[in-house]
C-alpha cells in the first residue's frame, strides 16, 4: 500500500534507496531531560501526564519518568507518572534515571514498590578521563561505584540500564574494561552517550560498532544497546541518525530536543526521518500536538524556522516556489502539493503546506490568497494594489491583515467610483 509520505515518482533519490529496514525504539526522555535545560519551567503534574499520554499516540512504548532522587519535587512527580502507567493508561514501559549511588537508587525501588509498576533504572556512571579527572576520582573507584550501586538494584529485581557517560571521549581499553564489568554484573542495557556533544557521525558509528562487538564477544545473552548524544557540535540528530545505522536498539530523544546546554535530538525531527526511512511504522499525526504541547509546558518559544513543528516549516511565501506550489494544490493531487517544496509532506504530520503574501511574494500568492478567502481572484487591480501594501509593510502579511487590507482597497475604490 502507497503511504501518504512515500515519495512521488517524479523526484530523483539520492538517498540511500530504499531497503527493508528494521524498526528502531525511540525512548522519550523529555520528562526527565527537559528540565535539566537552565532555561525552562519545571511542568506541573497535570501537563507531565499530558505529554505521556501524546507521546502514546506517537508510537513511543518507552519514557523516561524523571530524577525521584534529585529532591522531593522530582519524586512526587516520577511516583504520579509511574502510577498512571501502572493503571494501565498507556502502552509505555517506564525508566527512572539514577545516579551511581545507593540513596538515588533506594528512591527508584520506592516509587517501584509504591506505583507497583516493573520500571527500568538507568544508573549513570561518568568514566571519561576527563570526568575522571574533574570529579577526583580514579578508575578503579568508579568501578567499585558502579559495581555497589547496580549490584544493589539487581538484587532488588529492578532490570538494569548501564549509562556509561562521556562513552564518546574514553580510551577503548577503558571503555572495553568498563563494559565487560557492566556484563558481567548483569545488567540488561547498556546506554552508551556522547555527554558533551563531542562526535562526529562517523564517530558515532565507530564507538557503537566498538560497543556492539564487545557485547557480542562477552554476553551469551541478550543486551540493548542504547544511544543518547548532546547537540553541543549542531550534530545530535546526524549522529542519532548514524546510530540508528550502525545497530543500536533504541535512541533517546527529546521534544524540541530540551535538555542540558544546548539539549538533545528532537524527537520530531528523529521520528520524521526514521519513518520516512522506513524505521519507524508509526502514524505521526499528533506530533505537532505533541510539541506545541511541550513548549507550553516547559515555557519555551519554537522558532518559527523549526524543522516539522516551526510555524513556517509548511509555509512559503517565496513568488517561484508559490508558483509551483499553487498550481499543485489547485490539481487537488495533494501528494504533488506535499513534495513539491519540502521533502518532508505536511500530511505526514497532519498539517497543510500554505501560501502566505510576503514582500517576496508574485502575484500567483495573492491570486490563491483572495480565491482561499472568497475575494474575486481575477482583480488584477486589486492583486497589484494588494501585493504592492504588503510589500511595503516588509513582512508577511497575516490573513486577518490582508482581509483588513483588502476590504480597505475595496473601499477606497467604491469612494472614487462614487
Amino acid at each position: 500500500m502507497t503511504l501518504p509520505d512515500d515519495p512521488t515518482s517524479l523526484h530523483y533519490d539520492w538517498n540511500t534507496p530504499r531497503q527493508r529496514r528494521s524498526v528502531v525504539d525511540v525512548a522519550d526522555a523529555t520528562l526527565s531531560d527537559a528540565p535539566q535545560s537552565a532555561s525552562v519551567v519545571d511542568p506541573g503534574q497535570r501537563d507531565k501526564r499530558r505529554l505521556l499520554s501524546l507521546m502514546s499516540g506517537l508510537g513511543v512504548r518507552s519514557a523516561a519518568l524523571g530524577h525521584p532522587g534529585a529532591g522531593p519535587r522530582q519524586f512526587a512527580d516520577t511516583l504520579d507518572l509511574a502510577r498512571e502507567l501502572g493503571r494501565g493508561q498507556w502502552p509505555i514501559d517506564a525508566v527512572c534515571t539514577a545516579r551511581a549511588a545507593v540513596k538515588d537508587i533506594a528512591h527508584v525501588l520506592d516509587v517501584r514498590e509504591r506505583s507497583g509498576l516493573d520500571l527500568e533504572a538507568a544508573i549513570a556512571v561518568a568514566i571519561s578521563p576527563v570526568r575522571l579527572a574533574a570529579e577526583g576520582v580514579t578508575l578503579d573507584m568508579m568501578h567499585e561505584v558502579a559495581e555497589r550501586s547496580m549490584t544493589f538494584a539487581l538484587c532488588a529485581g529492578v532490570r538494569v540500564i548501564g549509562v556509561l557517560e562521556d562513552a564518546s571521549r574514553t580510551p577503548p581499553s577503558q571503555l572495553a574494561d568498563f563494559v565487560r564489568h557492566l556484563l558481567d554484573l548483569g545488567v540488561g542495557a547498556i546506554r552508551v552517550c556522547d555527554t558533551a556533544g563531542h562526535l562526529t557521525p562517523d564517530g558515532t558509528r565507530a564507538l557503537l560498532r566498538f560497543v556492539t562487538e564487545l557485547v557480542r564477544l562477552r554476553s551469551g545473552r541478550p543486551v540493548r544497546i542504547e544511544w543518547q548524544g548532546q547537540d553541543d557540535r549542531g550534530l545530535a540528530l546526524a549522529n542519532a541518525l548514524a546510530a540508528v545505522d550502525a545497530g543500536v536498539d533504541r535512541v533517546l530523544a527529546t521534544a524540541l530536543g530540551l535538555g542540558e546546554r544546548s539539549g538533545t535530538v528532537a524527537i520530531e525531527q528523529l521520528l520524521v526521518n526514521l519513518r520516512l526511512t522506513g524505521h519507524w511504522p508509526h502514524t505521526l499525526g499528533g506530533l505537532i500536538e505533541y510539541c506545541d504541547s511541550a513548549a507550553v509546558s516547559f515555557g519555551v518559544a519554537i522558532p518559527f524556522g523549526a524543522p516539522v513543528v516551526g510555524r513556517d516549516a509548511f509555509r512559503t511565501g517565496t513568488a517561484a516556489r508559490a508558483t509551483a506550489l499553487v498550481k499543485a494544490l489547485r490539481s487537488n493531487d495533494r501528494s504533488l502539493a506535499d513534495h513539491v517544496g519540502s521533502a518532508v509532506p505536511a500530511s505526514l504530520v497532519g498539517a497543510e503546506t500554505q501560501v502566505v503574501v510576503s514582500p517576496m511574494s508574485g502575484l500567483s500568492n495573492v491570486r490563491w490568497w483572495l480565491a482561499q478567502h472568497g475575494y474575486d481572484a481575477g482583480d488584477v487591480l486589486l492583486m497589484h494594489e494588494l501585493l504592492l501594501a504588503v510589500k511595503l509593510a516588509q513582512r508577511a502579511a497575516t490573513d486577518d491583515e490582508l482581509r483588513t487590507m483588502t476590504d480597505a482597497l475595496l473601499a477606497a475604490r467604491g469612494v472614487r467610483a462614487g
